[in-house]
């Protein structure tokens, strides 16, 4: 499968995992751009160096062949995405997504805040144009849901942060990043809900300036031709 997209995917991603019935894992790196903000734009900062279609939602390989991309991570978020060669099964996958079936794991370093050991986030969410770029409030849009586990009390230097483990249960947009937000304890690294002040004194000891949310595990099980297959993969963890 690497061979398949060498030369074709940008040089930090990489294909993970790929299944009999042409369902593949792909990593992406931070700030890379999961589909480009233009059809037919290949530019340095997009996960794949092929032309995209917005109403096919796929990528055109080589010889016309269609990779369809089937979830999508903020640029600035780095981990697992999952793409599908055969139309039928990705619109099968797409369903899964929208049925909530699909489980996902993320992890993420937020500032420190006491709180339970486990629980969940419950907002709703509405999404607003604010000076041509898209930003999320809480208010009267769209339920958004997601389970939290502290995995660690960490140290960064000598400034305390939470290790979590998130399984987002919706897929709203910016939804973990905005829902870290609103209990003030944001992402370490995010420059659009963070904690402006925290974010220089981490990056005057960590270089990497970078959102430190990453997706780390996917798993759905889905149904072709008869017959039930689980597609799982996973990643190490990055921080």
């Amino acid at each position: 499968m690497d061979n398949f997209f060498h030369g074709l995917l940008h040089p930090k991603a990489y294909a993970v995992h790929s299944d009999g019935n042409g369902v593949v894992a792909l990593y992406k790196p931070c700030d890379i751009m999961s589909i480009p903000n233009e059809d037919h734009q290949i530019k340095q900062k997009n996960l794949l160096r092929v032309p995209y279609d917005s109403k096919q939602r796929c990528y055109f390989f080589p010889r016309n062949q269609k990779f369809f991309l089937l979830n999508r991570l903020d640029a600035p978020t780095s981990g697992l995405l999952i793409g599908c060669f055969d139309q039928e099964i990705a619109n099968i996958i797409r369903e899964c997504f929208f049925r909530r079936v699909v489980q996902k794991t993320y992890c993420a370093l937020t500032s420190y805040r006491k709180i339970a050991q486990v629980g969940e986030f419950r907002d709703f969410l509405e999404e607003r144009s604010e000076r041509n770029h898209l930003r999320v409030h809480r208010g009267t849009g769209s339920e958004a849901l997601a389970k939290y586990c502290i995995e660690e009390e960490i140290k960064m230097g000598e400034i305390p942060v939470l290790r979590l483990r998130l399984e987002p249960i919706t897929g709203r947009t910016h939804q973990l990043r905005i829902q870290c937000a609103l209990r003030k304890m944001p992402i370490v690294g995010d420059r659009t809900y963070g904690d402006f002040s925290l974010n220089k004194k981490l990056w005057a000891i960590f270089p990497q300036k970078r959102l430190y949310l990453q997706s780390r595990i996917i798993e759905f099980s889905y149904k072709f031709n008869g017959k039930e297959y689980l597609f799982s993969s996973e990643i190490p963890r990055e921080f």
